[in-house]
Parts: structure tokens; sequence; C-alpha cells
């Protein structure tokens, strides 16, 4: 019964206000984690295991907050870890959303249904070797029918994200969302992650900004936050930490809330000039945001991949080295 009541709330919309307002019952900060210092993926993680899990996909209604209004079919990838068990509902499972680049689509990273990836192995194997707790990943997409403004899409993404998809994938799987109502999200904030490469880095940083109601934990890979401008966080990256710090304190969060986890390639040559001088302006700051070595002592970080361009091995690279950090 209680199941059958969390798939009929999922079609409830929700109200979602610019930088939300800190609310719901307060969840107690973790006290361990692993270091966050950058690892390469190991060679072997990159191979099949017996053991892996699935991808499967969920649709669900979503709406153009673009400007219509109208209303459209939407499809996500979702992998579920090996051993998953609907019917044990005892078990939950945190969850991580993950946005395309530009040109992209939710399949970037998951392939499609029952594919097997290079991500799908690393999480399997992240998994397997006890990185991390057994998480559900969630390959989404800010493409909308109605509008091809990849700028306009992103920003207004947040909205979707707690209205529509939160409720679609955590209202059907185990997740540590009881009820999918504004409350329920909130509640279950520090059990989800969203993040995104590129274009889909701009559109994380337009959820922290929104939405840090609903999502704790934060992966921007290679893209600066566009809250002030396009490229912002190179053009003015002192007003942008400063305008990103505004919307912490004026949602009620302190840094104690919330974590970032964010990286960019050492020869990325499109996003690096206007990522690393916001990331220097952020660590300006030492009462919201707290660059640290551990997030035991702090809430935020920012690794340079060695090697590295604007490109999937990047995005594969950092959500390694990100979820054991957010899920461990």
């Amino acid at each position: 019964m209680k199941r059958m009541l969390r798939i009929l709330m999922a079609g409830i919309m929700l109200s979602v206000g610019l930088c939300g307002c800190a609310s719901g019952e307060a969840q107690p900060r973790k006290t361990e984690f692993p270091d966050n210092a950058y690892k390469e993926i190991p060679s072997e993680y990159l191979k099949r295991i017996d053991n892996g899990g699935t991808v499967t996909s969920v649709s669900y209604e979503a709406k153009d907050y673009t400007g219509s209004g109208e209303k459209y079919n939407k499809t996500v990838l979702v992998y579920l870890p090996y051993g998953y068990d609907p019917n044990d509902t005892e078990k939950r499972y945190n969850v991580m959303y993950m946005m395309h680049g530009g040109g992209g689509n939710e399949g970037e990273l998951l392939g499609g249904v029952m594919e097997s990836t290079d991500m799908k192995k690393i999480l399997d194997n992240m998994i397997a070797n006890g990185d991390m707790e057994p998480c559900i990943f969630v390959g989404c997409t800010y493409n909308n029918k109605f509008n091809g403004d990849p700028t306009a899409c992103c920003k207004n993404f947040y909205q979707e994200l707690v209205n529509e998809l939160i409720p679609a994938v955590e209202g059907q799987y185990n997740t540590y969302c009881e009820k999918t109502t504004s409350a329920g999200i909130k509640e279950s904030r520090l059990h989800r992650g969203f993040g995104g490469f590129s274009m889909g880095a701009a559109c994380t940083w337009w959820v922290f900004e929104n939405a840090l109601d609903y999502v704790g934990y934060y992966l921007p890979v290679a893209g600066d936050s566009w809250t002030l401008q396009q490229g912002g966080g190179g053009a003015r990256p002192d007003e942008t930490a400063q305008a990103l710090k505004d919307c912490v304190v004026k949602a009620g969060y302190t840094k104690d809330d919330f974590y970032i986890y964010a990286g960019v390639g050492s020869n990325d040559d499109m996003a690096g000039p206007n990522m690393k001088p916001m990331m220097e302006s952020m660590k300006k700051d030492d009462e919201v945001f707290i660059f640290c070595d551990n997030f035991k002592d702090g809430n935020c970080f920012f690794t340079i991949k060695d090697g590295g361009w604007h490109a999937q091995d990047t995005v594969k690279s950092l959500v390694y080295n990100a979820l054991p950090k957010f899920f461990g």
C-alpha cells in the first residue's frame, strides 16, 4: 500500500521558488568521508563483471518551463545496482542524476537500456569493490521539444527536476524519498546528487542556485555558473561567487548543508578559463564555501584532471572520484 501511495504521489506538481526555502526535517551531517584527492580510474574498472547492475528506463510527463507550459513525454535512463529488489522496501538507495553536455542526450553515459558502457562498468566495479554503497544513477536530459535553446532549457530545468523527474524516479524505486511531496523530497536531499558536463555543468549550477532545498550533492564538470551571464565565472568571477553565496544564505542554509565536488581537464581550453577563476574566487570565502581535502572538514573540492580534455573521459573520471565522497 505504501509503495502504491508513493507511485500515485509521483504525479503531484510541486512548487519551487528561486533559491528555495530551508525547511523539512534536518538531517545529520555525515562525519566520515574518503579523502577528496583525485585518482585515476583503475584499468580493471573498465572490464565487465558477472555481478553487474542493469540499465533500464523511466518515462514521465514533463512540462515546458521555458515559456509554453505545454506537457510532453520524456525518458531517462536508470542504472540499478546488482541485487536491486523492488520488493525489498527496507533497503534504500541514494540517487545520482547526471546531465549531458551540449548536443547530447540522456544516453551520453549509460548508452541505452541493457547496454554496458564504460560508465556502467565503472559503477559496477565501484560497488562490487566497496568504494561506495549501491546507488541508483540516472542519465537525464534538458532537451525540450518546445525550445531548442539549451541555455533556456538548462536554466529552467530545476523545475522539471523537482516537479516531475524526482517524483517519477524516486516514486518508482526504493529510495530514501518516502513520499514524493515537496516535504518528502526536501527531507531526503542528503541522499540525492546532481551533476553535469559542460552545458550540463551550467545546469548543475542553476540547480544549486534554485533547488538547494532538494539536492545535497553537486558535481559540476567542466563548466561555470552562468547566473550573471554566459561565461560569468571567467568574466566576473568574484561577482559570480558572491551570487552563489547569496543564494545559499537566502535559502537559509549553511556550510554544513551541501557538498560540491567540481573538476575540469588540464587541457580544457573551453571550460577551464571560465571555471578556474570562479572556483578560485569561491575559495576566498570562509563562511559558506569551505574548500577541503576531506568533506569532514568542509564542503567544496576542485580538482584538475591532468591531461584531461573537454571530453567524456574527464566526465567518467570525475564521477568515479565524486560518488564515493557523496555515497561512500
